[in-house]
This record gives C-alpha cells, structure tokens and sequence, in this order.
C-alpha cells in the first residue's frame, strides 16, 4: 500500500522534530507523484518503499530550510544576480559549458554536496573541510563530468518544491501531469534555497544550469527579469539515444528492481520534444535577445572561443587568468577522456526518423546548429 501525503509529513516531521514545511506551493506535486507511484509502480514494494523514503528525506529538508530561516533569516539579505542559466536538450553539452564557465570565481554555481544537505549553508571559511564535502574524487563515469566541487543542476530545489518532472523515478504518468502543471510557486521557493546557500559563501551571481528549464522558461524570466539564456544545441539523433541510455542507469540507480519497459524510448521522445516546442515558443514571446546559441559541435572545437562569446552576450568580464583556466579545463576533458558511452536508439525502440519527426520543427529554427 502506497503512504498517503500526510502519512509522509508526519513521518519526516516525526524524524526531524520540525513542524514548519515553509511557503504553501509543494503539496500539489506531492500528490500528484504520490499518485503516480500508485498508478505506475504499486506492484514493487521495493520501488515504493525507495520513492516514499526518498520523499521523507526531500521533506525533512524543507523542514530544516525553514528552521534556518527561523533563526537567521537576517544573513539571507543578498538577492540572486542573474542568474545566467543553460538549458538545451540533455547531451547536448550542458554540462561541458557549466563547467567550462564555473572556473571563473565572478560565478556561484551549486554543489552536489550542499544540495543534498543545504542546512547549514556552506561558509567561504571553512567549506575546505566541511563535513558534507566529499574527501575523495568521484569514480569516472562516461556519461557524466564529475568533481568534487563542481558544478551541478538545480534540479534538487526543484525536488524539493515537488515541481520536477521526476524522470530518474518510474513515474511517467507524474512525468506527463507535471508538464502541463502550474509553476507559480517555484522559483519564490527556488530563490528562497539559493539565498540561503549563498548566504555565508558569496558570490550573487549564479550560474545554473539544467535541460528541464526548457519546460520553464516563461516562469525563470517572470520571476529573474535579469535572467540571461545560452541554449545549447546537438542533433536529436546523437542526444535522445544518449539521454534514454543516461535516465536509465539513472533508474536503476534509484530503483534497481526497475527495467525499460517497451515504450520506455517513446516516453524520453515525447517528453523533451514537448519540452523543445515549449521552449521555442518562449524564445519567440520573452525575446531573442536574452537567449545566446552554442553549437555542440562549436563548443568542442573551440571551448575557449565559445566561453568569449558567451561573455561577450551577458556583458561579464573574462579575465586572462580565467581564460587560461579554462583553456586547461577543456584540454583535460576533450571528448573521450573519460571513455567511450555507447547506446543506439533501437535498444530503446527508436528509430532516426522517429526522433527526426518529432523534432522537425526545432531543426528546421536550429538544424544550422545541429
């Protein structure tokens, strides 16, 4: 039997002592995945069991914002600045640009170590040996860039909003709700996580960066009017493949008892084509002017060039040092240095011109891109 809701706030108010989940906004996507987990996974205990702990945890942390506001709300004086976000298919170099720029010390981005456990927010002085910190590099992994103080997505404030797609969980019929869910709560909420972060570790100005924000691009601008975009782009038919083969393992790393199911592939496809036909639509409304195109292609053959580019775009200054940083930082991670990451689309029930159709008219804006 799957917990209801309140079943799930008592048990992390319970864990914590906390009674206080801060500002209203994250009950409906709360139900809505719980929901889902009914829908799509009742049938594995072991599934659930993970989903419903996993929601506990997200809880608690709320509960653990809020107590920090309680007692030094005063130090969350600073407002975000910005933010320049990246968004663009997943594989697409996201996270190659992300890092390339987060060299630059002008930037705050987000760590893997402080969004898991926020409470208390990291301190310029002493983060060096903070305890959440990771002692040890991270293992290679040929899907992914990784390092100890790297940069990582956001996603896990939008988690904890329960304003997130959820796609590393078999709940695609939340997947599907969430597209077409209301977003108004989620970067008051959002804003509220990073000014806490950036409350004892300066900088403002912050850096972020994940392929949702596709989805989200009318609610960033409503609520960070000085937001800037650089969207990257690869051909569909290298990126979906890519993508199945990454949310998979992703899966099985949160749901080992999970497998693909044989539409698994269609239900990548329509999500991020739905994504990209949203995001072409707020280009059109927000402006073109806030949005600055790298190519997947352009970005390896010169990352350094494209990092002037971008800079150029947002008016940042790009200093000499961080420009031979970056230089270094690219040379270390060329394409192939951590291995090669093989999938193919007809493992995952794909075929090119699958992809190509349901992205015909995002190649016909970028195709010069892809």
């Amino acid at each position: 039997m799957v917990a209801t809701v309140d079943v799930l706030v008592a048990r992390a108010r319970s864990s914590s002592g906390l009674v206080d989940l801060g500002p209203d906004g994250w009950r409906a996507g709360l139900e809505h995945l719980v929901q889902a987990v009914e829908r799509d996974v009742r049938d594995d205990p072991e599934a659930v069991a993970r989903i419903e702990a996993l929601v506990v945890a997200r809880l608690v942390t709320r509960l653990r914002i809020e107590s920090w506001y309680a007692q030094h709300g005063a130090e969350a004086e600073h407002r975000v600045v910005g933010p320049l976000l990246i968004l663009g298919l997943p594989r697409s170099a996201t996270t190659a640009l992300h890092y390339l720029l987060a060299v630059d010390p002008q930037f705050r981005y987000p760590r893997a170590w402080e969004l898991s456990d926020p409470v208390p927010p990291p301190d310029i002085a002493t983060e060096g040996t903070d305890p959440r910190r990771p002692r040890e590099p991270p293992a290679v992994d040929v899907r992914h860039i990784t390092a100890v103080d790297g940069p990582a997505e956001d996603w896990p404030i939008h988690a904890l909003a329960f304003d997130h797609a959820e796609l590393t969980l078999p709940v695609p019929s939340h997947s599907r709700w969430w597209r077409g869910a209301n977003h108004d709560s989620l970067f008051p909420y959002h804003e509220r996580v990073l000014e806490l972060l950036h409350s004892r570790r300066p900088p403002q100005t912050w850096l972020l960066k994940m392929p949702a924000y596709l989805f989200l691009l009318a609610d960033v601008a409503a609520h960070y009017p000085n937001a800037r975009f650089v969207m990257t782009h690869r051909h569909p038919v290298a990126a979906l493949p890519s993508t199945c083969s990454t949310v998979a393992d992703a899966r099985r790393k949160r749901t080992p008892s999970w497998s693909p199911t044989p539409d698994f592939g269609a239900q990548l496809l329509e999500h991020w084509a739905d994504g990209m036909r949203r995001a072409l639509a707020a280009r059109k409304a927000l402006g073109e002017d806030r949005f600055f195109d790298v190519a997947h292609v352009e970005l390896e053959a010169d990352p350094v060039g494209t990092a002037e580019r971008v800079y150029e775009f947002a008016q940042l200054n790009l200093t000499r040092d961080v420009r031979t940083t970056m230089g270094r930082w690219a040379e270390a991670n060329r394409r192939g240095s951590r291995g090669v990451h093989r999938y193919s689309a007809e493992e995952y029930g794909l075929t090119e011109a699958d992809i190509t159709d349901a992205f015909a008219d995002y190649l016909e804006r970028f195709g010069v891109y892809c």
